[in-house]
């Protein structure tokens, strides 16, 4: 028998099960590798919401996304599965919901793990006035 010290993956091995927690892990490296499985601009735009039953169910912001990622839910199960090494996901299932997604992981890496810059706010009265401007603009460009 080893003396070495031994993983705590090993040691409770089978006790997440009656927990639900059988695969934690593997789902926990799907959320961490989503920039890295999805691409960066499908991460800008969706990301994964909850994975049960063999089911990834993937929220996009807009339903043009999710047209677009209903077209390649084959691709995307395959990617997650080689991603974690099993046959993880067996359907992708595709939703809009509102808000913003978060930031894929590579971006904010390239940016040293800084939050994002926050617009200043403005004016209600230069806000109008911009926005009166941009549609007299826009009327006076039609025939």
């Amino acid at each position: 028998m080893d003396d070495g010290p031994r993983r705590l993956r090993d040691l409770l091995a089978g006790a997440g099960e009656p927990l639900g927690m059988k695969r934690a892990v593997e789902v926990g490296s799907v959320w961490a590798r989503w920039a890295a499985i999805a691409g960066d601009t499908m991460a800008a735009h969706a990301e994964p919401s909850s994975l049960r039953g063999g089911v990834l169910r993937i929220r996009a912001d807009s339903p043009a996304w999710a047209t677009e990622i209903g077209y390649l839910r084959d691709e995307i199960r395959v990617r997650v599965n080689d991603a974690v090494g099993e046959s993880l996901v067996e359907e992708v299932r595709v939703w809009t919901g509102p808000g913003r997604v978060r930031m894929p992981a590579t971006s904010r890496e390239d940016r040293g793990s800084q939050p994002p810059e926050k617009e200043p706010p403005q004016e209600p009265a230069e806000a109008l006035a911009r926005a009166r401007a941009a549609w007299a603009a826009r009327r006076n460009e039609r025939p």
